[in-house]
């Protein structure tokens, strides 16, 4: 309910002045000047400690500043030297579908990317430098292996293909009656094999237990396609190499060992696993489409593979 005024209303107090604006009017000319010179001492004093340390306040010095610990300079450059010595010795190594086996490249790799660590410990660059020496001293003796057998000492055909496939870094053993497995297909015997355990072996039947110099060519070109698929997965991180991938789209009815006797097929152009003596292989002869897949995969790991 509202009810009219009978008088106007006494005039009230004046406002009270509150707040730093009110103040600074209060205070005169002289008081807003001091404001503003305080203010300019701390802008300036805040800017000095910028522009010393980079835009950080309160942080202390860059890392590049640091002094580098002795010790780990000295595990570094052994590091140096060791990782010089081991590319010098993976030049051998060029064009050799065996290379990913024997010298392991991306094991190296990932050494070199801790040794890039700029917060590495003593004891990280110790270890550093030391499996450099190891894998050095690994393909050192694989090297010079390799030099004794480019010769064919026993001068058969066999040896002779191995040697000429790998330059001497795969090795050939004809001891397949007792390093391989037994076939699980009644009434065969297993020809040859390339174990788990050493994928640079080729283990064989001596030569003399073939019947023909086909079926020796095809059993060892076979095995070699085994080092081949080897080879190209261990270029891949995952280990799924191009093989796999080939093997994916259902080519060589997606087995890799008949795509190693397709290998074998291509390389010597042949269109049997037969004569009418005796039969090799897994008992698929492939077709003109995956000859074709064959050799661009032969020529993207250096297989050997005439044309």
């Amino acid at each position: 309910m509202q009810y009219p005024q009978a008088f106007p209303p006494a005039p009230g107090p004046p406002p009270r002045r509150t707040g730093i604006g009110w103040w600074l009017a209060g205070c005169g000319c002289l008081g807003l000047v001091g404001v503003f010179i305080v203010a300019v001492v701390v802008l300036a004093v805040v800017g000095a400690t910028l522009s010393s340390d980079g835009g950080r306040p309160g942080s202390g010095p860059s890392t590049a500043d640091r002094p580098v610990d002795p010790a780990v300079a000295e595990h570094l450059a052994t590091f140096a030297r060791e990782r010089d010595r081991y590319y010098q010795l993976a030049t051998e190594l060029d064009g050799n579908p065996a290379a990913p086996l024997v010298a392991d490249p991306a094991r190296f790799q990932r050494l070199e990317e801790n040794a890039k660590d700029p917060q590495l410990s003593r004891f990280s660059a110790q270890t550093v430098a030391h499996h450099a020496g190891l894998y050095r001293a690994e393909l050192e003796k694989r090297v010079e292996a390799a030099r004794k057998r480019r010769v064919n000492r026993t001068g058969s055909v066999t040896e002779g293909i191995v040697d000429q496939a790998g330059d001497g870094f795969i090795d050939i053993r004809w001891d397949a009656a007792s390093a391989c497995p037994a076939s699980k297909r009644k009434g065969w015997q297993t020809s040859g094999c390339v174990t788990k355990g050493d994928a640079l072996t080729v283990h064989l039947r001596p030569e003399s237990e073939y019947h023909a110099e086909w079926a020796r060519r095809m059993v060892v070109l076979h095995e070699l396609a085994h080092v081949y698929q080897r080879a190209d997965r261990r270029t891949f991180e995952d280990r799924r190499g191009r093989v796999d991938r080939l093997l994916a789209r259902g080519l060589f009815q997606g087995s890799e060992e008949k795509m190693a006797d397709c290998y074998a097929l291509t390389h010597e152009d042949r269109w049997s696993l037969s004569d009418q003596y005796v039969e090799t292989g897994y008992g698929y002869v492939c077709n003109r489409s995956e000859r074709r897949a064959i050799r661009r995969w032969a020529a993207r790991i250096d297989a050997p593979l005439p044309r």
